[in-house]
């Protein structure tokens, strides 16, 4: 009998110890959540330029950001036209190549009545006079 009362003695203190250590928790909990007093007048006017100091940070970061986009959208709009330009020279170089092929240059003669040679071309050759 004597140890159930132990027993019983002990297993009701539990519970009640737990509650003071759960509310010694909470309170400890609910003083380190407390921001009044960290947050008063003489705090903020004390740490005032540590809080511009963030915040002109801040603003560089946005305005650094935007930089970077301005910067991404004009190299894109480069690339595009890079592209385009690529695309111009080939087709300009193809078409040069196509119409600088012999038998495009005569179609494009014939208009004028010039025509191509069917026999190879005569030398002319100089006599020399004093040797």
């Amino acid at each position: 009998m004597k140890r159930e009362k132990e027993e019983e003695h002990i297993g009701n203190t539990e519970p009640a110890q737990e509650e003071k250590k759960s509310r010694k928790k909470k309170s400890n909990l609910m003083d380190l959540l407390d921001v009044s007093q960290w947050v008063s007048y003489e705090t903020i006017i004390k740490n005032l330029p540590f809080i511009l100091f963030i915040a002109g940070l801040g603003i560089v970061y946005i305005w650094n950001s935007h930089q970077v986009e301005k910067y991404v959208r004009e190299s894109s709009t480069i690339e595009k036209q890079m592209k385009e330009l690529k695309w111009e020279y080939t087709i300009t170089k193809s078409e040069l190549e196509y119409s600088s092929k012999m038998s495009e240059v005569s179609k494009m003669v014939a208009i004028t009545g010039l025509q191509e040679l069917r026999v190879p071309p005569k030398k002319i050759v100089e006599a020399n006079h004093g040797n």
